[in-house]
């Protein structure tokens, strides 16, 4: 109503007060702070809020899971797949035995060669003249082997007046070394043959050879290295690892049926080989770490299509009937320690189980140790358990079909 005069304490109703107009921008810095304060409390608030309402029964809920049941199957009746490997039989690098010019190049790269074709040409010249040299060495061990023989029988002829003991033993003597020199002069002749034989270098063998490594007008000698190499394309052979209780049940079936593999080969591209496999060999030990026998097996190769070094999926039909526990691929995890399942016991609540697994058969996966029939595997929802908790589990998953529900569920959860 007015301003008190601070030393007569009378009031000054005249003096009128006036504010001045706020500002625009003022107003609206104003407003936008009080909206952001309303928020930071409802943010504050609403936990404590939520809390109540639900009174923590969020929290409580159970997860949710998908289990197969274990069961039993003849895993014979499912072919088994392994990598193997393309091996040629016989393989060799051409090398030089001799020093000298190459004079020329018989084969085409890359080409089918026979055992015996000519492959490279040394300058024989050298050679040659070698032959020609320790071939009139042996004409002349010859002569004088001749005239030593000639003057023996003279000496022995004689009469002992004649011709003394002494002069009896030095013909003999001179007839043996002339004898040991004709032999040494045949040896020398003979290295002189082999050595110009070495002028001609052959395939060993029938196969497939690669890239001349030396070409003609190169100088080469014995520690030159390979000059080509030679690969036998056919027969060819697959080399793979087995299990050694397959291996036993294999060689009874060899003892009755022969030594005939029910295999079937993939190769790299999709395709199947069709040529029937045989036995060819198999390693002579058991691999300690995993238990497997390395097995050789022989196909024909007449169109090349098998090339050595190839890479190629083994399929395998057991011949003998055997009932394994089996499990979907889903629901195998790994840590450290090695294959481990989540199993729901009769309780619904949650435990870890070690295994030991075997071979794949498609989604499924056969269980060598630690699983029984009849118990219960998580499939899917694997990542919102742990040890000990009690969980809720949907309708079971047909055996064949649980990894696709594990997938589906990945998919929601992505």
């Amino acid at each position: 109503e007015g301003i008190l005069n601070m030393r007569n304490h009378e009031p000054y109703n005249d003096i009128e007060v006036k504010s001045k107009p706020k500002s625009k921008k003022w107003i609206k810095a104003a407003a936008a702070a009080a909206l952001i304060a309303a928020a930071v409390c409802c943010w504050y608030a609403a936990p404590r809020m939520g809390a109540g309402a639900k009174g923590g029964s969020a929290a409580a809920e159970a997860p949710s899971v998908t289990v197969a049941v274990v069961k039993s199957a003849d895993i014979s009746a499912r072919p088994s797949e392994y990598v193997g490997r393309a091996e040629a039989i016989q393989s060799v690098q051409v090398k030089p035995q001799i020093s000298g010019e190459i004079a020329r190049v018989y084969f085409q790269e890359g080409s089918m060669v026979r055992e015996g074709q000519p492959l490279f040409q040394i300058d024989p010249a050298r050679y040659q003249a070698t032959v020609e040299l320790r071939r009139a060495e042996l004409e002349k061990a010859g002569a004088s082997l001749a005239e030593a023989d000639k003057y023996y029988r003279r000496v022995t002829a004689a009469g002992s007046r004649a011709v003394s003991a002494a002069e009896r033993d030095s013909a003999e003597a001179n007839l043996l070394q002339c004898r040991a020199a004709l032999s040494q002069a045949k040896a020398g002749l003979r290295l002189a043959e082999i050595d110009l034989g070495y002028c001609r270098i052959t395939s060993p063998i029938t196969g497939k050879i690669g890239a001349a490594i030396f070409t003609k007008g190169n100088y080469v000698t014995p520690a030159s290295g390979p000059l080509a190499s030679i690969v036998q394309m056919d027969p060819i052979r697959v080399s793979y690892t087995l299990p050694d209780r397959d291996y036993l049940d294999q060689l009874e079936y060899f003892k009755s049926q022969g030594a005939v593999y029910k295999t079937k080969l993939v190769l790299s591209n999709g395709t199947t080989f069709g040529a029937a496999g045989s036995r060819d060999f198999e390693d002579n030990i058991v691999d300690r770490q995993t238990g497997t026998v390395l097995m050789h097996l022989r196909y024909k190769n007449g169109d090349g299509r098998l090339i050595p070094g190839e890479m190629v999926r083994v399929f395998t039909q057991s011949v003998k009937s055997r009932m394994v526990p089996v499990i979907p691929q889903a629901a195998v995890m790994a840590d450290a320690k090695g294959d481990f399942v989540y199993v729901v016991e009769a309780d619904d609540t949650v435990r870890d189980i070690r295994v030991k697994l075997g071979r794949e058969f498609g989604m499924q996966r056969e269980v060598d140790a630690g699983l029984s029939e009849g118990q219960r595997v998580v499939v899917a929802g694997l990542q919102n358990i742990r040890p000990g908790v009690k969980v809720k589990i949907n309708a079971p998953a047909p055996s064949g079909k649980a990894s696709d529900s594990a997938g589906d569920d990945r998919k929601k959860e992505d």
